[in-house]
């Protein structure tokens, strides 16, 4: 199964969401996308809603201490998101946990006008 992690910033559109999954999306094997995977803390609002539309996919919510717990496996590591979540890659560790614990980064960290988007697959 493959999970799309997803991270953006407070100005970040469905648009330039759309960009950024794209690119993530193309460098993967091309299989069907299981679920959106975003971070719990950001539930009240609305983008996560519009992309999981856009693509016809549900919403896995990832809890923080549950993307906190797999920093050793995330590939990136943003100062900034380590500085406000205490998390290497928001996009990355939302995907990873959505994959399960058998669950490998695919396509790391792409970041793109506030959005970043990275792709895991597992077997949940």
């Amino acid at each position: 199964m493959i999970f799309l992690g997803l991270g953006w910033n407070s100005r970040a559109s469905l648009a330039q969401a759309q960009g950024c999954i794209a690119q993530a999306l193309a460098q993967q094997s091309g299989k069907e996308l299981s679920a959106l995977a975003v971070p719990a803390f950001r539930h009240t609002e609305n983008l996560p809603l519009q992309v999981a539309k856009w693509l016809g996919t549900r919403i896995v919510w990832v809890e923080l201490a549950a993307m906190q717990q797999v920093n050793a496996q995330c590939h990136t590591v943003s100062a900034r998101s380590m500085q406000h979540t205490g998390v290497a890659s928001v996009s990355e560790a939302c995907a990873l946990v959505a994959a399960g614990p058998q669950g490998k980064l695919i396509v790391p960290r792409c970041s793109m006008n506030g959005v970043t988007c990275a792709v895991a697959e597992g077997d949940i």
